[in-house]
């Protein structure tokens, strides 16, 4: 069974913004209770910032499956990132994808697979070396199963 997917739109940004939302309450211990994400003034800048995203077609995409019109079943979203050439790749992006979600009446069906692979086409064809994500416990399989691994670790910084 082929999935329809499609290359989200500006229109898009408001749905975009509630699967992010919901993809934020994957429970920190696999396969329990959800956590708790808060309403608030974050889902509206999330939803603007999205749109400002997907005005950049060259640096920016997501993909979705839709569920009816207005509402999608699945979004991943990423970025291209700049980056310096070096010794092993004259490359000129290093992709990151932030949000892969699959609302939960529609999970099992191949939807985030779906999006992740095209949102993973468009990145390579548009010059990425690698590929980076975050993932919850139980999006592991899959992203394992699209070739993904654990690379060096990498250490971060956050403004507290």
């Amino acid at each position: 069974m082929s999935v329809p997917v499609r290359r989200a739109v500006v229109a898009d940004a408001g749905e975009l913004a509630r699967l992010r939302q919901l993809s934020l309450t994957c429970p920190a211990v696999p396969w329990t209770r959800p956590r708790a994400v808060p309403d608030g003034p974050w889902v509206e800048e999330c939803q603007e910032a999205i749109a400002a995203m997907l005005r950049d077609q060259d640096t920016a995409a997501a993909f979705v499956v839709a569920a009816e019109p207005g509402r999608m079943a699945a979004s991943a979203m990423g970025l291209l990132l700049p980056r310096l050439p070096g010794p092993d790749s004259g490359k000129p992006f290093n992709g990151d994808i932030s949000t892969v979600a699959t609302d939960p009446e529609f999970r099992r069906r191949g939807y985030a697979r779906a999006v992740v692979t095209a949102l993973m086409d468009w990145m390579t064809v548009s010059g990425c070396k690698r590929i980076s994500l975050a993932s919850s416990p139980e999006g592991e399989p899959l992203y394992t199963s699209l070739g993904f691994a654990y690379d060096d670790p990498r250490m971060s910084w956050r403004v507290r």
